[in-house]
């Protein structure tokens, strides 16, 4: 009920009279319901989930304490909600909101010519205002799902070894995950050797591990619906200096940020504590991507550790630090952890050693 009852005063200060929710973490936000399909429709009076019958009995169940009805929506629900908003509007010309960066257009085309006497308004992330700053119920979600991870990786250290693809890597960490608790992945993992440990994003393939290679693995946990993200460095054998010494500016990097996250500042603010280090040390153009952004019912939120976002930071907030370093036809580097912001700085949930070597501890910079 309480998220429901803010939800409703930022509908009041948006000068909205309702509102149509269809993301479906925003809906699992509000309303508690986890299932696929359905859709929220709100007003100062009532709020409803409709859905179909495949998940009307886990409805009443999910949604008993969060304010909302659950009713079943006709064969096809843009019917249903339509009927539903001239009656909550009761014939008058009303304002309401929907997510127009979820909403796809032949939707809004069909509410759109249902509706002539509602004026439809767009909006972009009202419900996820709400989720910026977590709960501490979310906050021990996240927790475990980043302790999970860090389970995992430790055992995944077996797997790091010449002859290993980068496909049998992934399958095997999102595995142990499974194993130790968690709910599935909460992305698809990327494992990336070699050369194409530059692409920040790099899918796993069939390339096997060789020594001398860098290896990246970026993967999380889903616990609870909530989302873990981590990344690290490995490489298959012995490093060469020039591997350690790039290694050394990204972990400079992070640690320069971790150091330095205040309350207060902004996302802009935060980036530049790590982004100036490895301008600095020349590799400036070779971190192409933010230094981090928020989550937690979904992989990627919003505010984010960015040159462009002007967001403060308040305690509650979630966010991942993950610079990084790459180098077409060389290789790339990245470290990842996830912190909340405190009232007087950080607290970091990430807890794997940050080391080149993936059975090292991690405890200095240097491998050697």
């Amino acid at each position: 009920m309480e998220r429901l009852e803010k939800f409703r005063k930022l509908i009041a200060e948006n000068d909205l009279d309702g509102f149509i929710v269809t993301s479906p973490e925003n809906r699992r936000y509000l309303s508690g319901f986890t299932g696929s399909s359905g859709v929220l429709v709100i007003d100062q009076q009532r709020a409803v989930l409709y859905t179909d019958f495949r998940y009307l009995e886990q409805a009443g169940e999910q949604t008993a304490h969060s304010g909302f009805e659950v009713k079943e929506h006709e064969p096809k629900i843009w019917v249903t909600v339509c009927a539903e908003i001239k009656a909550f509007s009761r014939g008058l010309n009303r304002r309401w909101g929907f997510e127009s960066d979820h909403l796809v257009e032949k939707d809004f085309r069909f509410l759109r010519e249902n509706l002539s006497a509602v004026s439809l308004v767009p909006t972009e992330r009202l419900v996820n205002r709400l989720r910026r700053i977590k709960s501490p119920e979310e906050l021990a979600l996240i927790r475990e799902a980043v302790a999970i991870t860090d389970r995992a990786w430790a055992q995944l250290s077996a797997e790091l070894v010449p002859g290993k693809t980068e496909t049998e890597i992934a399958a095997a960490f999102e595995y142990i995950q499974r194993k130790l608790g968690a709910e599935g992945a909460s992305f698809s993992t990327i494992v990336a050797s070699g050369p194409r440990s530059a692409l920040p994003h790099g899918a796993p393939g069939a390339r096997r591990l060789s020594p001398g290679d860098l290896v990246v693995v970026d993967g999380g946990a889903l616990y609870g619906g909530y989302c873990s993200d981590f990344t690290r460095t490995i490489v298959v054998g012995e490093p060469t200096p020039r591997q350690l010494e790039l290694y050394n500016l990204v972990r400079e990097a992070q640690e320069a940020a971790l150091a330095g996250i205040r309350p207060g500042m902004t996302g802009k603010e935060v980036d530049a504590l790590a982004r100036q280090v490895i301008t600095k040390a020349g590799y400036g153009e070779n971190f192409g991507h933010g230094l981090g952004h928020s989550l937690g019912l979904a992989i990627h939120e919003d505010p984010r550790l960015a040159m462009t976002d002007e967001t403060v930071l308040e305690p509650g907030m979630v966010f991942t630090v993950e610079p990084g370093v790459y180098l077409p036809g060389w290789g790339g580097i990245r470290i990842e952890d996830v912190v909340v912001v405190t009232a007087d700085g950080i607290e970091n949930f990430t807890t794997s050693p940050k080391s080149l070597l993936p059975l090292d501890s991690g405890d200095g910079h240097m491998v050697k």
